[in-house]
């Protein structure tokens, strides 16, 4: 045999040895690694939903709804995310409160919703609340606004302050932490008092 054939056949040996060795090292180091894949995939499931209704009723009487036009469930924290929300607050089935939001969350284990992300909420009265995260539990919770609240009340009041504390029947308004509070002429928000 001339010299090249077995420079060859040492070479095609090499490399033939290192895949077989790099092949035999891939399937010790990762053989743990494809059995916790499977086992946390099948226990954590996500869905992609669209044009989701969420609401809260009883007796056949309904509190509230959400409405989101995109999010995701995540069933292992049983949580919803929701994109585009809007929603309204009842009372003798008529609107007492309406909600838009950019992102929100939905609990299902404590039923707590969290809409933060360009929120606002409107009473049928015309009072307008804004806030960085508004907290609410069910229907008969008081619905909390935090970070950054300011309630604008039939173009004549608008308070700023950290924290509120609102009844989704807009009978009753706690403010907390700093605020302040400013008082206009009816409907014109240049002519303070």
């Amino acid at each position: 045999m001339s010299k090249r054939k077995i420079a060859y056949i040492v070479i095609l040996s090499a490399i033939v040895f290192g895949c077989a060795w790099a092949f035999i090292s891939a399937g010790v180091i990762t053989k743990n690694f494809k059995k916790e894949a499977l086992t946390q995939a099948g226990e954590k499931q996500e869905l992609n939903i669209e044009n989701l209704i969420i609401t809260e009723t009883k007796d056949d009487k309904k509190y509230w709804e959400l409405y989101a036009e995109s999010g995701y469930y995540d069933n292992q924290n049983k949580v919803a995310i929701l994109y585009n929300v809007i929603g309204n607050f009842y009372d003798d089935d008529k609107v007492v409160l309406s909600m838009e939001s950019t992102k929100g969350t939905y609990s299902e284990e404590n039923k707590k919703v969290v809409l933060y992300d360009n929120t606002y909420f409107i009473y049928k009265d015309g009072t307008d609340v804004r806030a960085d995260r508004f907290v609410w539990q069910g229907n008969d919770k008081d619905i909390t606004a935090q970070g950054n609240v300011i309630i604008t009340k039939n173009g004549e009041i608008r308070t700023f302050s950290n924290e509120a504390v609102l009844s989704n029947q807009m009978t009753n308004i706690r403010i907390k932490g700093r605020s302040k509070t400013e008082l206009y002429s009816k409907g014109n928000f240049d002519e303070k008092i």
